[in-house]
């Protein structure tokens, strides 16, 4: 228990072992859980005046790295190497900052073996991954399914494009570390397909018809995301409900092999959706150009 004043200017006599790729918060959260206090409490006795572990992902200021470095008896960068503060920007947004909303079932099971339980590692946060990096399976939705042990592949309405899903998670990553052969940045990619847009025809032939871009490669995308609409939005892609990420991979990877197929998207769109998907494609342009020039 810490509950001593003169432990407040001491390291802690047991320091828990972190897992591979573990958050910050969660390294901290189960030290919390280890000394049998709450984990508001712990963040004000590691550094007074904060009581948000989860903020120390994002934000982490030198004092701070220095007290956490003596009070865990660790080095600053393994510190800085478990948060995202070095994350680039390009991939900033694709970060989950609330509750993560994928797991890995059998890394959970293997944390919690090795006493670990409850251990959070980073690519649980990450909007692009549908797979576990660790061990390759499915990851599972901790927000519609959380007990049910089935995984994203299982759940998803979009299993049948889950091969092209993967490829897209793996041009992501691709990208993320320095593949300079893309003609377009596919994260930005992930915005413009996001965007809400109109058919110029609608299902009876004469109206505009609502819809999101990527409804063009995949039309039930638009239907089953009708009722979610206001939880779809191309400045907000970590949002978007991890059961429709395998469609936006896929989307991602299509468009990245053929091209072509964002002229085709572009014809299908009108009124303010096509300029904002023209504009994210052009972004997107620049940017993968802007990364073969620095090669």
């Amino acid at each position: 228990m810490i509950d001593d004043e003169d432990d407040a200017h001491r390291p802690l006599p047991v320091v828990l072992k972190p897992i591979d790729d573990e958050l910050l918060s969660s390294w901290l959260a189960r030290h919390a859980a280890y000394y049998g206090v709450s984990g508001p409490f712990f963040a004000n006795w590691l550094m007074p005046g904060t009581r948000n572990l989860s903020l120390l992902d994002y934000r982490l200021g030198l004092a701070q790295i220095a007290r956490l470095s003596e009070k865990l008896r660790c080095d600053p960068l393994a510190l800085i190497a478990m948060t995202f503060i070095d994350t680039p920007a390009r991939s900033a947004e694709l970060i989950c900052r609330n509750r993560a909303p994928q797991i890995c079932l059998p890394c959970a099971d293997q944390h919690a073996r090795e006493g670990a339980s409850g251990a959070v590692p980073q690519h649980w946060r990450k909007a692009w991954r549908v797979t576990c990096p660790a061990c390759g399976t499915p990851l599972s939705d901790t927000n519609e399914r959380p007990n049910s042990g089935e995984t994203l592949r299982d759940t998803t309405p979009f299993a049948h494009v889950w091969k092209e899903a993967v490829a897209g998670e793996a041009i992501i990553e691709r990208f993320l570390h320095g593949d300079s052969s893309f003609d377009y940045s596919p994260i930005t990619l992930m915005r413009a397909l996001l965007v809400h847009t109109w058919r110029p025809c609608g299902t009876n032939r004469r109206e505009p018809a609502a819809g999101w871009a990527l409804g063009t490669i995949f039309p039930d995308f638009d239907n089953l995301a009708r009722p979610i609409k206001r939880r779809i939005n191309h400045s907000a892609v970590a949002a978007l409900p991890i059961s429709f990420r395998p469609a936006l991979l896929a989307g991602v990877s299509r468009a990245i092999a053929n091209p072509a197929i964002l002229k085709a998207v572009r014809d299908d769109t009108i009124l303010r959706g096509r300029r904002a998907f023209e504009r994210l494609c052009e972004t997107a342009r620049l940017e993968a150009q802007g990364v073969k020039e620095s090669h």
